[in-house]
Formats: C-alpha cells, structure tokens, sequence
C-alpha cells in the first residue's frame, strides 16, 4: 500500500462520521464531503479489491443495476438534456458500494451517533421556533433551516434506532436513562413539526418494533401491542393540535381535489392521476429517463389545467414507472426484496434495524422521490452500507 493509499484509508472513517452528520444539517455539505469520499476511494490502491467486494455483495448489485437502467434509459428518451440531468442526480447512490471499503465495522455506532446527534441539533431548533425564541413569520413550518418533507422521516428513523437500541441492547443505567429522554425528546418534537410522511414512518416503525420484539416472543403480548398502537395515534391526535389540525387539512384538502385549488394534498393527487396516464401509455419501458416533464405537462393540460406542472410525482414508484415501465418498477423493488433478504439472512445486533431500514423506505417513497431527493438519497447510502456490508468477505475494510 503506498503513502498516498494509506493516508486515504486512515481519514476515510472520520470523514464519513463527519457526513452522517452532516446530512440532516446541510446538503451542500453533505455534497462536498459525498465529493471527497468519492476522491479518497479513488485514492486507495487495490481497485481489484475494492470492485471485487461491490460486486459480490447482492444489495449493491441491485443499486447499480437500479442506476444503469437510466443511462439505458436515455436510448428511448426525447429529452435528452432533461435525461442527462437526471441520471446526474443518482450520484448520490453510487456513494453506496462505494463506502463499502471506506468503512470500519467499529466505527458503526459513531457513524449513527453523528446522524442522531445532527437530528438532536435539528430537533432543539424546531423546539425553540415552537416556543417562540425563534420567530418565522407567517409560517406553520418549525423546522428551521430543513424541509419538513426531508426532516420527518430522518427524525422517524432517528427514533426507531434509540429504540431497538433500548429494546434489545442491553444499556448501562446512565446510557439507558439518556436514550429514554432522547426517545421522548425526538418523538414529542414528531408532533409538534408539520411533516406527515414522517409521521406515518414513525407508527409504521413503531409497529415494526412491537413485531421484532414479540413475534417470536409472545403472540399475546403481540396482539396487545398492536392494539395499543391505534390508541397511541388517537390519543395524539386529540392532545396535540398540530399534528390534529395537519390531518384535518389534509382529509379537507382531498375531499375538495376536484376544485383544482393548489394545496398540498390537491397537488398530490393530481400529480398521481396524471401519472398514471403516463404509464398506461408507456407501462412495459416507460416514457424513458427524461420525459417525465414533457408528458405530464400534455397530460396536465388537458385533465387538470389549473394545476402546476411537475417533473416530479411525489411517489418514487410512480416515478420510475412513468420513466422505466414495468421493467424499472421491478428493478426499484429489487433493491429493497435484496436488503430484506439480507437482513434475515444475518444475526447480530444490527439485525432489528437491517430489517427496518427497507420498510422505512418503501412507505416514505409513496409520499416523496426520496433516493432521488439529496438528504435521504446520501441517508440511504450511509445506512445502508454498513448495514448490507459484508464484513466476513475476504476484501473487508
């Protein structure tokens, strides 16, 4: 290993911490450091080494065969400048494989650590716009300086890795006590944000939970569980005014879809049915990586001309429908049905969220494009390299 090599691999496992923590924080950051992770890959020695993992390993397999079918698609796209645009944005996944040897298996809990503490600084913001000592003017919004739509489902998962830490770690009382006002702390602050699709992962891991911790367990204790749950949502719902009045809005808000006013609700839907139109027209290979814009606007015009226009659907399946057919569609679930298979394959203790990690992904993405979103694409290949990693290959970092 030379000089340069060397220097690479010893500041590659810092720099990722650095990373997870700064992905809640700051895209732009985010994307620097993504920049310097790909030019320290570059920089190490062994290529053979490096590629013969990648491509032994199932789940980065599905990811770059996710990311070649928009580079195939660009051969029947007639916008191929708006294509080229969007195979760009993929950047973000091929991080994935690559982190794969720039990792270090004790280094995991730092990794998530650095990501749960970015959400904590996240979470004490929102806490002081709620309470006043930051002021936004005219804005329901308490999520300073990050979207709701992004910063919900990272504070979903945020909870759910305290969580089945709590639940099958065992703690010493000092760190017990602190993950316990942090799960109180980071799922009171779920409530009082805005973002929905969040709120939705959260009882979706939450549910995910009861079932990893009493499936095998307790039948009983189960059923138990899952009743509990719906009585956690309700009492909520009626004890927190915003989380109740973002749900109202949003029942109002559908109910009233076919006036064409532009709310969020309103928006979704049409963007959905429009899409829809989309892949009936193109359900075997899809209008192709770059067309997504051009058709939607033909369809928009005639069925909902009163809405926006939108190169992008809101629900990552129907965007990859709409691009790549039936063909894109399974490749996208490929990824997913790989980890999951993956994760029940492996014992250890990261088992419960290697489990939970894909679900959480495939309920956000009915909401959200979020592997072609910058936050959650750079989250998800984060998280999923050291997770899906495997760490008894023979090339392991």
């Amino acid at each position: 290993m030379n000089f340069l090599s060397q220097k690479a691999q010893d500041i590659s496992s810092p720099v990722l911490i650095l990373f997870a923590l700064s992905i809640p924080l700051s895209t732009s950051a985010s994307s620097i450091l993504g920049i310097l992770l790909i030019l320290i890959w570059l920089a190490h020695w062994d290529k053979k080494k490096q590629l013969s993992e990648i491509f032994h390993n199932p789940a980065a397999i599905a990811v770059l065969l996710y990311l070649a079918l928009h580079i195939i698609g660009l051969l029947w796209t007639e916008d191929l400048e708006w294509g080229i645009s969007m195979v760009k944005k993929q950047w973000k996944l091929l991080l994935f494989p690559l982190f794969f040897s720039l990792l270090k298996k004790e280094h995991i809990n730092f990794y998530m650590a650095a990501f749960i503490a970015a959400i904590v600084i996240k979470a004490s913001k929102a806490y002081l716009v709620w309470l006043g000592f930051i002021t936004l003017p005219g804005s329901l919004f308490t999520t300073l300086g990050t979207t709701h739509v992004i910063y919900n489902p990272m504070l979903a998962l945020a909870i759910y890795i305290i969580l089945q830490d709590l639940l099958f770690q065992a703690n010493r009382f000092s760190i017990k006590s602190l993950k316990i006002f942090l799960l109180f702390f980071l799922s009171i602050n779920m409530f009082v944000t805005v973002g929905r699709t969040g709120q939705v992962a959260f009882f979706v891991l939450l549910i995910t939970a009861v079932f990893q911790l009493f499936y095998y367990q307790s039948k009983k204790m189960l059923l138990t569980g899952l009743i509990l749950l719906p009585l956690l949502g309700i009492t909520i719902y009626h004890s927190c005014p915003t989380f109740k009045y973002r749900i109202q809005t949003a029942v109002t808000e559908i109910q009233n879809v076919h006036s064409q006013q532009i709310t969020s609700m309103g928006c979704r839907v049409w963007f959905y049915q429009n899409t829809f139109q989309i892949i009936e027209k193109n359900w075997l290979t899809g209008a192709g990586t770059g067309d997504f814009p051009a058709e939607y606007k033909k369809i928009n015009m005639v069925h909902s001309p009163l809405m926006p226009n939108t190169d992008n659907p809101h629900n990552q399946y129907l965007l990859v429908l709409s691009q790549f057919g039936l063909l894109g569609f399974f490749t996208l679930l490929a990824i997913f049905i790989t980890q999951l298979a993956l994760a029940f394959k492996k014992k250890d203790r990261l088992t419960p969220l290697r489990q939970a990690f894909p679900i959480f992904f495939l309920v956000i993405m009915l909401a959200e494009s979020y592997l072609q979103v910058s936050a959650t694409g750079f989250l998800f290949s984060l998280f999923a390299s050291f997770l899906y990693k495997d760490f008894a290959h023979p090339n392991q970092s």
